[in-house]
């Protein structure tokens, strides 16, 4: 009868909805990114184009993301002068997320920071070649591999686990985000590189971050390098500073301390830094932000050298 049809289209279309929710329709995402601006450099006495964001003459990016369900394609196409040079491929990959999300596969080209130091990404995937695998047990943990593989079949099958990286980071929730990876070496140049880092989340208003790299556990004393930040707001103002020492022969280290001052959509700073061998450099800017996603800025420097440069740079994410 008549209720029985009603209460089976309303099975039906109930049904359907969870069926929806559960496998939302595949979406293609569109980004992108351009820096550019100008800079004169009075050694050279010369005005020339220049996104100081990015430290190249005119960045541009293009990237696509297409995500099914729990599996995805992600692609970047960039060049670093798009007056002159052409778009090159950055990343190209498929990746995929297994068993409700506790682990996460990507093959290709790669694009993943996951394991990699906060300030200075040591242990970064960027623009690496390979398949990575992503383990997350429990809540806060994810820990993995990464293999790579080169595309000239010159490699033997034997060498390629003899250079794989493998790390993890935990998040410890309101207290710190701890990260460690090992990258093995593989013949003839076999070096083995450790890495790690502390960034310390328990304090609000406070980043703490101390770093370590060691390009060769064999050579301890030639190949670490070890750095620290620290900045602290307090309403409008920031103020932090950078510390990096580099092991071996000669020691070398390094002084930035900054300050910053945010008044509505503007920031005005600057920074000192002091390096081993008598460099320093002053380096004040000024941000105003144009909308959600750009920004311009105007910058100069002064080093050790009577370099004198300024310029002004303009950031655009669409």
């Amino acid at each position: 009868d008549m209720k029985k049809l009603i209460v089976l289209l309303l099975t039906i279309a109930m049904v359907g909805a969870v069926y929806a929710e559960e496998a939302p329709a595949p979406v293609l995402k569109w980004s992108g990114l351009l820096n550019t601006g100008f800079q004169y450099d009075n050694g050279t006495d010369s005005l020339y184009l220049y996104g100081q964001n990015a430290g190249k003459a005119s960045r541009l990016r293009l990237n696509a993301d297409y995500t099914n369900g729990d599996f995805g394609v992600h692609f970047r196409l960039q060049t670093d002068d798009a007056t002159t040079t052409a778009f090159s491929i950055k990343h190209a990959l498929v990746w995929g997320n297994l068993f409700n999300n506790m682990a996460t596969f990507k093959v290709g080209l790669l694009n993943d920071s996951t394991w990699a130091t906060p300030y200075n990404s040591f242990g970064s995937l960027d623009g690496k070649k390979g398949v990575q695998l992503q383990v997350k047990p429990i809540k806060g943990l994810n820990v993995g591999a990464f293999m790579p593989l080169d595309t000239t079949k010159t490699v033997p099958a034997g060498d390629v686990p003899k250079d794989m990286t493998f790390a993890g980071k935990y998040s410890i929730s309101g207290i710190a985000d701890v990260l460690a990876g090992l990258n093995l070496g593989v013949a003839p140049t076999t070096k083995t590189e450790a890495y790690g880092s502390v960034n310390v989340t328990a304090i609000e208003n406070l980043t703490a971050i101390v770093e370590a790299d060691l390009t060769d556990i064999s050579d301890i004393a030639n190949t670490l390098s070890l750095d620290e930040y620290a900045s602290y707001a307090m309403g409008n103002l920031a103020v932090g500073a950078y510390l990096e020492q580099v092991f071996g022969s000669p020691f070398g280290w390094t002084i930035a301390p900054e300050v910053s001052y945010t008044i509505d959509k503007a920031e005005v700073g600057g920074s000192f830094t002091i390096a081993s061998g008598s460099v320093w450099s002053i380096d004040p800017y000024v941000t105003y932000t144009l909308n959600d996603k750009s920004t311009v800025k105007g910058y100069a420097s002064y080093d050790n050298a009577s370099v004198f440069t300024f310029g002004v740079s303009l950031l655009f994410n669409f």
